[in-house]
C-alpha cells in the first residue's frame, strides 16, 4: 500500500527550521537542498553554518536555488558556500547585469541560449532531504520571513511536513534530476521522462517533473474535486486557477460538498491579489465560501479534500501548473487530517468572512489596474 510511514506536520516556521536543524546536527550520510528562495539573514546564515558543521564531519551536502527565486544572493550564497565545502547550483540561472558576475553566470550555464528557451521555468520546490531517509517540504522557503523570532508579528503563515517512507526514493530521484539539470540542460531532461514515467508512488508524492505529469497531475486534481463528497478546503496564497478548476469548484458546491476557500488578506506579491479580484467576486455570486486571513501574510499552500491532507508548494495558479517545477505531500492517515482541520478552524477564527459587497464593483481608479493584473494572469 501506499503511504509514509511517518509524518509531522509544522504550522510555525520556528518548529520546522528547528527541526531541520536538529536533524542536520545528526545527519551522517547526506543533505540535500532545492528552494525556490535562499536569502542570506541570520537564520539562514545559521542553517548555512550548520550545513558546514555537516560537510566537516564528511557528510555529503548539496544546494540546488531557484535562478529567479534567489536572484539577489546567488553571489553571496556561491561564496559562502564555497569557504563552507558545500556544493552549490543554480536552476536556469539568469544573466546578472554587471561585468564582474558575467563569469559567475557562465559558471552554471554550458549554453546561454538555453537560457531563453528555459526563461519561465523555474523550481518552485522546497525540500529538504537528511539521509534520503526523512524530506522537509512545504511552502516554507530558506528565509526569515518564516520566523517569529526573527520576524515576530510579521512572520508569515505557512505549512510545512517531515515525511518517511518508501516514497521518498521518488523525492530523492526528482532532487537529483534537478541538480543534474543544473549541468546539462536536454540530456537529463530526457533522462527525467524516462525514469519518472511511472510514478509509483503518485498517490501520495505528486511531482510534475515533465509536462506528461503536469498534465496527469492536473487531471488527477481535477477528478479529486469532482468527486468530492463531503469537503474541499483550500488554502491558497495565489488564488489565479483555470476554468476547469472553477468549473469543478461550482459543480461540487451544487452537489452540496462544502467548499470553503482562504486566501490572503495581506499578500507579498499584492499583483495577484488584484488579478484575482474578478475571479473571487465570480466564486461569491456562485454562493461559495471564502475567506481572507488577517493576522499575517499567508503563504501557506494546503488542501482537505474528504479525508485527504494535501501539503506542498502548489499554487493554484498557471505558473504552478504549467511551468514551475512543484511537490505536493498527500497525507491519508486519520491523525494527520484532524491535525488540519484543528489548524483550518484556528486559520478561520484569524480570518474575516469576505462578501460581495467586499467586491462589488471597484472605484473607477482601480479598475484598470484590476483588469491588467488580470490579464497578465497567467505571468504571475
Amino acid at each position: 500500500m501506499e503511504s509514509w510511514s511517518d509524518v509531522r506536520i509544522f504550522y510555525s516556521g520556528d518548529e520546522y527550521f528547528e527541526s531541520m536543524l536538529a536533524d542536520i546536527r545528526q545527519a551522517t550520510k547526506s543533505i540535500t537542498i532545492e528552494s525556490y528562495i535562499f536569502n542570506i539573514d541570520p537564520l539562514t546564515t545559521l542553517i548555512l553554518n550548520t550545513l558546514g558543521e555537516a560537510r566537516a564531519r564528511g557528510v555529503s551536502v548539496k544546494i540546488v536555488v531557484d535562478g529567479f527565486g534567489a536572484y539577489y544572493n546567488i553571489p553571496d550564497l556561491d561564496r559562502m558556500c564555497s569557504r563552507l565545502g558545500i556544493e552549490f547550483r543554480v536552476f536556469h540561472p539568469l544573466p546578472y547585469p554587471l561585468l564582474w558576475a558575467r563569469e559567475l553566470f557562465s559558471k552554471y550555464s554550458l549554453n546561454n541560449s538555453l537560457f531563453y528557451k528555459s526563461l519561465n521555468r523555474r523550481t518552485h520546490r522546497k525540500v529538504t532531504i537528511i539521509d534520503e531517509k526523512r524530506a522537509y517540504l512545504g511552502s516554507l522557503n530558506f528565509t526569515q520571513d518564516h520566523s517569529v523570532k526573527y520576524r515576530g508579528e510579521r512572520a508569515w503563515r505557512d505549512t510545512g511536513v517531515w515525511v518517511e517512507g518508501p516514497p521518498l526514493k521518488a523525492l530523492v530521484l526528482a532532487f537529483q534530476i534537478s541538480y543534474l539539470r543544473t549541468y546539462v540542460k536536454g540530456l537529463t531532461q530526457w533522462m527525467g521522462r524516462w525514469r519518472l514515467r511511472e510514478e509509483p508512488f503518485e498517490n501520495v508524492l505528486r511531482l510534475n517533473t515533465t509536462q506528461r505529469s503536469r498534465r496527469r497531475l492536473y487531471r488527477n486534481l481535477l477528478v479529486r474535486l469532482r468527486t468530492a463528497q463531503s469537503r474541499i478546503y483550500i488554502t491558497t496564497a495565489y488564488f489565479l486557477p483555470k476554468r476547469s478548476l472553477l468549473r469543478a469548484l461550482l459543480k461540487a458546491t451544487q452537489r452540496g460538498v462544502d467548499v470553503q476557500i482562504l486566501i490572503p488578506g495581506k499578500s507579498d506579491v499584492p499583483m495577484v491579489k488584484w488579478a484575482a479580484f474578478y475571479l473571487v467576486r465570480f466564486l461569491l455570486q456562485k454562493k461559495i465560501t471564502i475567506y481572507e486571513y488577517q493576522k499575517t501574510i499567508l503563504h501557506a499552500k494546503t488542501m482537505i479534500i474528504d479525508d485527504e491532507v494535501f501539503i506542498g508548494s502548489f499554487n493554484l495558479n498557471h505558473r504552478s501548473i504549467l511551468h514551475d517545477l512543484e511537490v505536493e505531500a498527500v497525507l491519508k492517515d486519520p491523525a494527520s487530517l484532524q491535525n488540519m482541520l484543528g489548524q483550518w478552524t484556528k486559520d478561520l477564527q484569524d480570518s474575516k468572512r469576505v462578501g460581495e459587497k467586499d467586491f462589488s464593483r471597484p472605484f473607477w481608479l482601480f479598475r484598470p489596474i484590476y483588469r491588467l493584473a488580470f490579464r497578465l494572469r497567467y505571468l504571475l
